[in-house]
């Protein structure tokens, strides 16, 4: 299946460079809107995609308004090397991975604002936005300690949002299968000096099988203030809420009455001061996590489970440029809580997460150089990191690139990985699973090369990577008294193959209604050597083995448009199973009419032991006043 994939691939893009090349005799670069063009950025130090000297993926705004999904996890499906793996639709309890690494070393942010988790990693992804209020969303593929700190094991994902340039309201609603509907309502007020910009939104169905019904609520608020054309300040607030039946989501299929509410709100400020050569950001931030979980939905006395985590948050970042290059420093401090009440058998006691708490120090320090004709830069850096329980840890790391040609780019590099076990993971106690208060970080070295093609639309990259990881925390189940630990294992090696290329036509050809106006295919393959056996393994082995994406962008007549996402998937040790999802839009400056369908094929799957959604419709329109 994968060689007829990858042959289908090299048709698409043979015939899509056909196109080009019958059209490069035409002036048409000027009119074409380039990868990059997009500035990347990281919290000292920002730069253009084609000059990053590492894999990072863009998801365009653009590009989120034209797909067959409602929800930013849906969204991410379609990124190469992410592992979305979901229970239940529109992203309503989901799990993060990026290169075959688990839900626990992805590093969540929102613009620069890292949402940690000291109870468990299945609640990262509770980021209080919708699709609406999204800008752009960086995907950092490798290790990021030196660049964020040791959350960043994987990778990261870093969730862009801006108040709009004009005054302007938004509406978008839809309904669909399954008793499904939903909608945002969002407004932005500006003037020469600030902007606000507010967001509500809600989703909800019936549910799509016996006790996966659903509703989210998120609600969103944004501000910026110009204090002078060199300083401003920014403020980000959310919340989101999700109420679901989760029909064996967790213990096991059979226990089909679970159910689980999740209230997740964040706050952010920050101060900006930048001129020509120098630019400082401290911020505080502040998230708070509350946990309900219920195994008997209708009957809570039986088992139920309640706690709630804080997390404060101080940091200082800056870059200063000179004759030497750009230099990066930065400070950071935080501070993680957990409190917590139980049920068992109608008998209320606090919860054995109870009364943790830690205190987490870094620092940065990274410089980049570039060479005087500007084809060869390299970033070498440190992080430093303290953390009250485990001590402290250096996380080295060195970026560099090469420009073959304006257009061919060759980068390379190497990083440290570190994760401080979470407190699920070292005491939670229930009748299946037992925590390990000895249990020690993981750490791994990660190295990646890769190659970069990038000209008249066209965007082409490939590379190959390698971890080491040691002390790879995982949940293993022990037969001999039938319940679930958690342990480390002494070495686990990471081998990884990713293949992208994608062709944006030129808007002269898209205005001309050309019929194919974007075209994507990637093409990810994974394995990973263990000292464990398969059926120990809970979560690290549950990893894609190999990933194919193909998406295209067609232009049917005048404005009406449609796209297509195909996506074949095998992880370790299960079957391989095929996703076709579609959307036809009418779209226009004011208004843009949809109807979209996911799973067209109504294939049968499972993620994390739960059955997934068949064939599912969903019409809707979106509306937009400028005033």
């Amino acid at each position: 299946m994968i060689k007829r994939l990858s042959g289908l691939i090299f048709f698409i893009f043979t015939i899509t460079y056909s196109v080009y090349a019958q059209n490069n005799d035409t002036n048409i670069e000027s009119d074409t809107i380039l990868l990059n063009d997009v500035i990347i950025e990281e919290n000292r130090f920002s730069y253009s995609f084609s000059e990053a000297s590492r894999n990072v993926g863009i998801i365009e705004k653009t590009e989120i308004e034209n797909s067959p999904v409602q929800s930013f996890q849906e969204m991410l499906t379609y990124q190469p090397a992410v592992d979305i793996r979901q229970r239940g639709p529109v992203g309503v309890q989901a799990d993060i991975g990026i290169r075959g690494g688990t839900f626990e070393q992805t590093l969540i942010l929102l613009n620069g604002v890292k949402l940690t988790d000291p109870q468990t990693g299945h609640h990262l992804l509770n980021v209080p936005i919708g699709l609406d209020n999204i800008e752009r969303i960086e995907v950092l593929k490798g290790p990021a300690a030196r660049i964020f700190g040791q959350n960043a094991y994987a990778g990261s994902v870093n969730f862009i949002t801006k108040v709009p340039d004009e005054n302007s309201i938004h509406f978008r609603g839809y309904g669909g299968s399954f008793g499904s509907w939903g909608g945002n309502l969002s407004a932005s007020l500006r003037n020469e000096k600030s902007g606000h910009y507010i967001s509500l939104s809600n989703d909800q169905s019936d549910g799509y099988r016996y006790n996966t019904d659903y509703k989210i609520l998120n609600g969103f608020y944004q501000n910026t203030f110009e204090i002078n054309n060199r300083s401003k300040i920014d403020f980000i607030a959310g919340i989101t809420q999700r109420k679901f039946g989760a029909n064996g989501f967790y213990a096991s299929p059979d226990f089909v009455d679970q159910y689980e509410e999740v209230r997740t709100g964040m706050a952010s400020l920050s101060y900006t001061y930048q001129n020509e050569n120098f630019k400082i950001v401290p911020r505080i931030s502040w998230r708070n996590n509350r946990d309900k979980y219920d195994f008997v939905r209708d009957n809570p006395e039986v088992y139920e489970n309640l706690h709630f985590t804080n997390t404060y948050s101080a940091e200082v970042n800056s870059s200063l440029k000179s004759k030497f290059g750009i230099t990066g420093v930065g400070i950071e401090f935080r501070y993680e809580e957990i409190k917590g009440d139980w049920l068992r058998g109608g008998t209320a006691s606090k919860s054995n997460l109870d009364g943790f708490s830690r205190d987490n120090f870094g620092t940065y320090l990274e410089h980049k150089i570039i060479s005087a004709d500007r084809k060869f830069d390299i970033t070498p850096g440190v992080y430093f990191g303290w953390y009250s329980d485990f001590g402290g840890q250096f996380f080295p790391g060195v970026d560099a690139g090469y420009n073959i040609t304006n257009f061919l780019r060759i980068y390379g590099n190497v990083g440290k990985s570190y994760r401080i076990p979470t407190f699920y993971d070292q005491y939670y106690e229930s009748p299946v699973e037992v925590g390990n208060p000895d249990l020690k970080p993981e750490k791994a070295w990660n190295y990646e090369i890769g190659l970069r093609y990038i000209q008249n639309g066209f965007t082409i990259e490939g590379n190959v990577f390698y971890r080491d990881n040691q002390n790879l925390i995982d949940w293993v189940f022990d037969p001999t008294d039938t319940i679930w630990m958690s342990e480390n294992f002494t070495s686990v090696s990471t081998v990884g193959l990713e293949l992208f290329a994608s062709y944006d036509l030129p808007i002269s050809l898209v205005d001309n209604h050309f019929f194919i106006s974007r075209l994507s295919a990637s093409l990810n393959k994974i394995d990973q050597n263990k000292d464990f056996t398969d059926e120990q393994s809970r979560y690290a082995l549950e990893h894609l083995a190999d990933q194919v994406i193909v998406s295209a962008e067609i232009n049917i007549y005048d404005n009406l448009k449609m796209s297509w996402s195909f996506r074949h998937i095998i992880r370790y040790q299960q079957d391989a199973y095929n996703l076709l999802d579609g959307r036809i839009f009418w779209q226009s400056e004011k208004y843009n009419l949809f109807a979209e369908v996911t799973n067209l094929t109504d294939t049968q799957y499972t993620e994390v032991m739960t059955p997934m959604p068949g064939r599912w419709f969903r019409g809707g329109l979106t509306l937009n006043f400028v005033y």
